[in-house]
């Protein structure tokens, strides 16, 4: 399990493997498009949660392939975009899906590190962290610069999950591979952890949960998600083989679904604390 916990904190993995490209994240996207049981899709249910700056700055750190700007419907026009990845890959995508808007003008789409970001102190109105800070060595580093470049009065957006977060998916990970049923994410930067970090440089820490539970009536789908990402990602042959029955029995037991509890949602954080080093 070892391994599992220090690729997801290795900065070249996740660049240059994990991330290189959309498609291993897609595979876990998938799982929660296809099998989602919530009203509202989860892209809607976060452009929901901000009042969005008319014609304000906007950076989202860790942008990924950029799916928050895929539909701008909602957004305020001519709001100023600024997109950060570790990965070109996708920061490629994202320039993209994000540049084909008509509501967005699009300032920016670069690599940076979310611990060393390139922008001027108070330069944005809205932050956005989505499900990225639980990847960042020192996510206090990164919060301490997400801090620096948002305005006194803006709000910093950080999605993450709960400990009981997909639990049933982690008990299968950890039949076939070892290691503890649950994910090494949430230790990091969860709910919990990601609150307490955001203290420390906000005088006001929301979280708000998205209601939602996921009811998967395909072996293959959930064995994809399970082998995106370490240490599913490295299953030989046999552990393969392992995992499908797996994944296969619980779903014979379940009448032939899957279901799976989640528990994600949002921290928004505002009231931005003096900068200064990470406390």
């Amino acid at each position: 399990m070892a391994k599992d916990i220090d690729l997801r904190r290795d900065p070249d993995y996740l660049r240059e493997v994990q991330y290189r490209d959309p498609s291993k994240l897609a595979a876990r996207a998938d799982l929660h498009v296809r099998y989602g049981t919530a009203a509202l899709g989860w892209v809607p249910w976060v452009i929901a949660q901000v009042d969005w700056p008319p014609a304000g700055d906007v950076l989202e750190v860790g942008c990924g392939p950029g799916w928050l700007w895929a539909d701008a419907a909602a957004l305020p026009a001519g709001m100023r975009l600024t997109l950060t990845d570790l990965s070109p890959g996708m920061v490629a995508v994202a320039r993209d899906r994000a540049g084909a808007s008509s509501r967005l003008e699009l300032v920016e789409a670069r690599v940076a590190d979310a611990r060393e970001l390139p922008f001027d102190d108070e330069a944005f109105d809205v932050v956005i962290a989505n499900h990225m800070l639980y990847h960042v060595p020192a996510p206090e580093t990164a919060v301490a610069e997400l801090a620096r470049v948002l305005r006194p009065d803006g709000v910093l957006m950080a999605a993450t999950s709960g400990s009981r977060h997909l639990r049933e998916l982690w008990e299968i990970r950890a039949e076939v591979f070892g290691g503890p049923p649950t994910s090494v994410n949430t230790e990091r930067f969860g709910s919990v952890t990601g609150a307490a970090i955001l203290r420390q440089r906000f005088s006001s820490v929301e979280w708000r949960e998205y209601a939602d539970t996921l009811r998967c009536t395909s072996v293959d789908d959930v064995v994809a998600f399970l082998t995106s990402s370490p240490p599913g990602e490295d299953a030989s042959a046999d552990q393969l083989t392992v995992l499908r029955r797996a994944v296969q029995s619980r779903f014979d037991t379940g009448a032939g679904v899957l279901g799976v509890a989640k528990e994600t949602g949002l921290l928004l954080a505002r009231g931005r604390r003096h900068p200064g080093p990470p406390a």
